[in-house]
């Protein structure tokens, strides 16, 4: 196996806006779709950054959501501020946030938001940032966590799990790297994280991948997102197992059914495992079209991809 670490700037966009849609950003090349509902650039120079706002307690599903796009939308908004320093950020566009759920538990809400936003700097022309698929915790206790998503590290099989007859793959393995899982350390990265891959079609199931997600004692909490790439290029159904060493939790295992068919379904790159504080780990695939919320595909697939 292969591992990297790799640390990406916030996304730069041109000055022109496209929206919070698209999932372009520090992770990787992607296309921008253009969003004919966001709002034109106003007149009204910005200069002063806003409040994030503070989580909601005893939060439902809605209240969860509704928090994770307003604070995108003032993150997103205080970051072109920022970087306008003592000038002001004219001309500013912000796209409208989005957020969606990807698990509920017991202790609260796992979710994904985005927004972007731009502005014109006099003779430093445009800039903008892209805030996209940023993993949340809304806690039903009114706690609120936000992963860094400036960073990320990479670990890739060395070949996708792939089918003799190519029929029988969704992509070829020599042109496209094959699917690939998130994992999100709400942890503080404290515990080590074993993931088991097995193939459950055509017979008895066979093993696929596995590896261990050590623990890091100088992560930051929540950690950075770990990607786990390249997995396979097979059409069928998975079981993906995560299990977490020295989780205080009763529950120190999680496990789903992964289902791949298409390389452009949310399944592909979607698949994100979260781990509670306590080592608790959950499965869950964004259930939205709007691809500013789903991970990936990650720049592993691109670097890695490179370095063969």
């Amino acid at each position: 196996m292969r591992r990297r670490r790799l640390l990406a700037a916030l996304s730069v966009l041109p000055a022109s806006l496209a929206g919070c849609g698209g999932r372009t950003g520090p992770t990787t090349d992607r296309s921008t779709e253009t969003d004919t509902t966001v709002p034109g650039p106003t007149a009204t120079p910005l200069t002063e950054t806003e409040p994030l706002p503070d989580p909601p307690e005893s939060p439902s599903a809605a209240d969860a959501l509704a928090f994770v796009r307003e604070y995108e939308r003032t993150a997103v908004r205080n970051e072109i501020v920022e970087y306008a320093g003592d000038a002001p950020a004219r001309r500013p566009e912000i796209g409208d946030p989005a957020a969606t759920l990807v698990v509920e538990t017991g202790g609260g809400f796992y979710l994904f938001g985005a927004c972007r936003a731009a502005a014109q700097y006099g003779e430093r022309g445009g800039y903008g940032r892209n805030r996209h698929e940023v993993p949340h915790f809304v806690g039903r206790d009114g706690r609120h966590e936000v992963a860094p998503w400036s960073a990320v590290v990479c670990e890739s099989a060395d070949e996708p799990y792939a089918a003799a007859d190519t029929d029988a793959n969704a992509v070829d393995p020599g042109e496209r790297y094959g699917a690939e899982i998130h994992l999100f350390r709400f942890d503080g990265a404290e515990h080590p994280i074993s993931v088991f891959v097995d193939y459950l079609d055509d017979g008895a199931p066979r093993a696929v991948f596995s590896t261990t997600v050590e623990a890091s004692a100088d992560a930051p909490d929540p950690a950075y997102e770990y990607v786990i790439g390249n997995l396979a290029v097979r059409t069928g159904t998975y079981r993906v197992t995560v299990e977490v060493a020295g989780a205080s939790a009763a529950d120190p295992d999680a496990v789903t059914t992964w289902t791949l068919s298409d390389p452009d379904a949310v399944s592909w790159t979607g698949l994100s495992v979260f781990v509670d504080d306590d080592g608790r780990p959950h499965i869950g695939l964004p259930d939205t079209d709007d691809d500013s919320l789903v991970p990936g595909p990650s720049l592993c697939a691109r670097q890695l991809r490179h370095e063969e």
